[in-house]
């Protein structure tokens, strides 16, 4: 686990995965670059996953209100490789989330199973879909109790 930084950043937006491009853009038009930085400037502590130097995801979490706590993840193409490694590692932050906030909430594209599927098995519970971005496409709002 590393900070996030700009050469992190330029690594991360070279090879995130398309279904991650996909949910990125839509919520707010911008490019995956744009919302990568943003989500990072915000976020309380910003880490990327690293192996052999290469990026396999980018995630944190941005405070709403004392109890509110938005986490949000980008991966590369390199998590397919290193998935069972990440997942360890992202079970651990996700607990140090709760830890901070009474409740995690962000939502998820209905089209990105993969994501959908890794979110439930840390515990999200993943609502009906409803519209959401700057589309109107569909995204699952979630939400995770801290401990």
């Amino acid at each position: 686990m590393l900070p996030a930084d700009d050469r992190l950043i330029e690594m991360t937006v070279a090879n995130a995965r398309m279904a991650d491009r996909l949910e990125f853009e839509a919520i707010r038009g911008l490019t995956v670059e744009q919302e990568l930085r943003y989500s990072v400037e915000r976020s309380v502590r910003p880490l990327a996953y690293v192996v052999d130097g290469r990026v396999v995801a980018m995630f944190g979490d941005i405070r709403i209100d004392d109890q509110t706590g938005v986490p949000w993840l980008i991966s590369t193409t390199a998590i397919d490789r290193h998935h069972r490694s990440f997942l360890i590692e992202c079970d651990r932050e996700v607990a140090a989330m709760r830890q901070r906030y009474q409740v995690l909430i962000n939502y998820t594209d209905a089209r990105y199973t993969k994501a959908l599927r890794w979110l439930r098995w840390l515990g999200f519970h993943m609502h009906d879909a409803v519209p959401y971005g700057i589309n109107g496409e569909l995204f699952h709002p979630m939400t995770l109790r801290g401990l």
